[in-house]
């Protein structure tokens, strides 16, 4: 048998184990804690309180409805964070198990991105409701090709959160540099602020960093999640903006994804699963003597 098709055999047999590690996952997070599954809701609804008092109101961006344009983009954003923030120390945190017991070592940074999928359906299913109140009912019309960008952007998580997780064990700092890397990474991601605000920009500079924005894969998935959930958000073809930029928006009903976007961010996915997959696990094979 084909060693590739021996490891994913391996990996559907281990279905109950991942399943029993993402139940420890959740048991953890949980334990001892007073407001249990509500914890998974402070994060968003605080991040929201504050970058909308500080770009809504403060430094206006002309953008209606910012609260729930930043919560559409957050939620997506918090997901693929915490996801990768938890996996990178899967192995090296799991160094006696691995020494001890035989299984797929890949079960546990997908283990990790699983919990974290279902904190992130949980308050989706909880914050819904504030979408449909601010976007109206064309969000619930939309939520399940949103449902399909999250199943997408989880293929696209999962290769990455091996990639983490299998780099970190010989290159430790790693673990360091993440929060770094991450920091980077939120701000080149149009969460706080449309990707057509950089383009409408007079600033080379500005434009160029718009070039990298366009070809950060998060950047696509927020797009997708937040064409569906919110609608779009474009540069007016008349009028005069408000706020600090000075860069009047228009955004449109909650819609249908550009399905080209779609296809691409589809297949970026499954090339990082699978990079990340064969990275991870040609790694493995030294998990046990260097954890």
């Amino acid at each position: 048998m084909n060693p590739l098709r021996h490891k994913l055999v391996d990996l559907w047999h281990a279905r109950e184990l991942l399943r029993q590690f993402v139940a420890k996952e959740l048991k953890i997070r949980y334990k001892n804690s007073a407001l249990g599954f509500l914890w998974s809701l402070l994060t968003p609804a605080l991040m929201t309180v504050v970058f909308t008092a500080l770009f809504g109101f403060a430094f206006r961006l002309d953008i209606e409805d910012y609260a729930a344009f930043f919560l559409s983009g957050y939620l997506l954003w918090q997901f693929f964070q915490t996801s990768s923030q938890s996996s990178i120390t899967a192995i090296v945190g799991n160094g006696a198990l691995i020494k001890k017991v035989y299984f797929p070592r890949e079960v546990l940074p997908l283990s990790m991105v699983l919990a974290q999928l279902t904190h992130f359906l949980l308050a989706l299913l909880v914050l819904s409701p504030v979408l449909v109140a601010y976007r109206g009912w064309g969000v619930l019309l939309h939520l399940p090709v949103a449902l399909v960008v999250v199943a997408i952007m989880t293929l696209f998580t999962s290769g990455m959160a091996m990639i983490w997780a299998g780099a970190n064990v010989p290159f430790r700092d790693l673990q360091e540099l993440i929060v770094v890397i991450f920091l980077v990474w939120f701000y080149a991601t149009p969460v706080l602020y449309p990707a057509a605000l950089l383009e409408a920009s007079d600033s080379a500079t500005v434009r160029a960093l718009a070039q990298v924005t366009a070809l950060n894969p998060m950047s696509w998935f927020v797009e997708l999640f937040r064409t569906a959930t919110f609608g779009r958000v474009t540069i007016a073809a008349e009028g005069s903006g408000g706020g600090i930029t000075g860069v009047p928006f228009e955004t449109s009903p909650p819609t249908m994804p550009d399905p080209e976007l779609f296809v691409l961010a589809t297949v970026f996915s499954v090339v990082v699963f699978a990079v990340g997959y064969v990275f991870f696990n040609r790694l493995a094979l030294t998990f046990a003597k260097e954890v």
